[in-house]
C-alpha cells in the first residue's frame, strides 16, 4: 500500500531536534561543497530559545521511511510578519527531502500546511523569511550558492509542486569581477557621492554596535513596503551580529551619512567559504563561487528620500573596493528581487551580471 511504510511526525524531543538539525549532512553527503547548517542555532530556534521566538509560533516535522527520516519541515506563523502585512500567513521552513520520496514528501508537506489551516493561516509560503528561509535554486544545482542561499536539488521543485506549491516570486544574485576597471569606476561612483554630501562610513568607523542599530533602522525604513520583509528589533539584530563585530564584515560593511544622520546601509560578507562551508577533500570552487576570492552585499536600503541620488551605488561601491584591497576578485550583489529594477539597474551599473537564479513558492490552504 503507498505510504504504509511512512510515518510523519511532530518533533518534541531534543534529540529529535538535533537529528533534524543534522539532517542536511545526509542530503547534501555527496557535493563537493554546501553551506552546512549551525546545529547549535537551529536547535535552539527548535526548543523556542532563539532571539526569535518572541515573534514565532514554529513547529518540525518529519516524515520517516522505514523507520529512516527521508524528509523535514517546519511550519511557522509568524505574529509580527502577519500583523505588519494584514495577511494569515504561514511559512514552511528548513524544507530538506532525499531523493526518491515523493510520497513521503507529499504527506509531510501536506501535514505542515494542515497545521497552518488548523491556525487560520490562508496561504504557506517557503522559500522566504527574513533570518529564517531562503528561496529556492533554479539552476547551478550542485555548485555552492552565494552566502546565505540554497543549492539545493532540482527535485525539490517537483516535490514542491506536486504538493500544489506554485511560483511566487523569482529573484536573481548577481557577480561583479573586481577588475582594475571596475575598481576605477567604483571610486567614480563615491566621488560623486561625496561631492553631493554624502559621507560613507564602514561599520567599523562609525561603531560597530552604533551602526549595527542604523542598519536595523533604515532597514526597516526602506523596506516597510518591500514583498516578503517585516520589521526586526534592534534587540534581536544584536544578537545575530554581535559576534561578528571583529571580523571583515564590520570592514565591509557601510553606512551613507547625510548631515550626520543615516540615509543608506549596506550589509556586506567578506568570502566565508573555508569558514562556513563544508568542502570536499581536494574540492576545488571556481572562483566566482569561493575559496577565499568572493565577498557578498547581501542587503542594501536608501531611505526612500534619498533614492535617486546614487547613494546605493556609492555605498556598494564603497564595499566592493574594500573587497577588492583585501584581495577578492568577486563580488555578489544578493538577492534581488525580478521586479526590483532599481536595485537591478544598480547592479547593472557595477557591472555585475546574472550568475544564479531563485524562486519562492506559495499554496492556498
Amino acid at each position: 500500500m503507498p505510504g504504509a511504510n511512512t510515518v510523519v511526525k511532530r518533533l518534541t524531543s531534543r534529540a529529535e531536534f538535533e537529528q533534524f538539525a543534522r539532517f542536511p549532512y545526509e542530503v547534501y553527503a555527496d557535493r563537493q561543497a554546501w553551506w552546512q547548517p549551525d546545529v547549535q542555532n537551529e536547535i535552539a530556534l527548535l526548543s523556542g530559545a532563539s532571539a526569535l521566538s518572541a515573534h514565532i509560533h514554529l513547529v518540525p516535522f518529519a516524515a520517516y521511511v522505514a523507520g529512516r527520516m527521508a524528509a523535514r519541515v517546519s511550519a511557522v506563523i509568524n505574529f509580527r510578519y502577519n500583523e505588519h502585512w494584514g495577511e494569515r500567513l504561514g511559512h514552511l521552513i528548513h524544507f530538506e527531502a532525499l531523493a526518491h520520496h515523493d510520497e513521503a514528501t507529499r504527506m509531510l508537506l501536506d501535514a505542515a500546511c494542515a497545521w497552518l489551516g488548523e491556525r487560520a493561516m490562508k496561504a504557506a509560503r517557503s522559500g522566504f523569511a527574513p533570518f529564517l528561509d531562503y528561496p529556492y535554486a533554479i539552476d547551478n544545482y550542485g555548485e555552492l550558492p552565494s552566502f546565505l542561499l540554497r543549492g539545493n536539488p532540482g527535485y525539490y521543485h517537483c516535490y514542491l509542486k506536486n504538493a500544489e506549491f506554485e511560483t511566487e516570486k523569482a529573484q536573481v544574485d548577481y557577480t561583479a569581477a573586481l577588475t582594475p576597471q571596475t575598481v576605477e569606476c567604483y571610486e567614480s561612483f563615491v566621488r560623486n557621492a561625496t561631492a553631493a554630501g554624502f559621507v560613507l562610513k564602514s561599520w567599523r568607523e562609525f561603531g560597530y554596535f552604533a551602526a549595527v542599530d542604523c542598519w536595523t533602522d533604515v532597514t526597516n525604513a526602506a523596506f516597510d513596503r518591500h514583498w516578503g520583509w517585516h520589521p526586526v528589533s534592534r534587540t534581536e539584530v544584536r544578537a545575530i551580529m554581535a559576534s561578528l563585530s571583529d571580523t571583515p564584515i564590520a570592514d565591509l560593511s557601510m553606512l551613507a551619512l547625510r548631515r550626520g544622520e543615516p540615509v543608506g546601509a549596506v550589509f556586506s560578507v567578506p568570502d566565508l567559504t573555508t569558514l562556513l562551508a563544508r568542502l570536499q577533500p581536494g574540492a576545488r570552487l571556481a572562483p566566482e563561487r569561493g575559496g577565499g576570492t568572493r565577498g557578498a552585499l547581501v542587503n542594501i536600503g536608501v531611505l526612500e528620500a534619498m533614492r535617486g541620488r546614487g547613494v546605493a551605488l556609492a555605498m556598494a561601491a564603497q564595499s566592493f573596493l574594500r573587497m577588492a584591497r583585501m584581495g577578492m576578485r568577486h563580488a555578489g550583489y544578493t538577492l534581488v528581487l525580478d521586479d526590483n529594477w532599481p536595485s537591478r539597474h544598480t547592479a547593472e551599473r557595477l557591472e555585475a551580471r546574472v550568475t544564479a537564479n531563485f524562486v519562492t513558492y506559495r499554496r492556498t490552504l
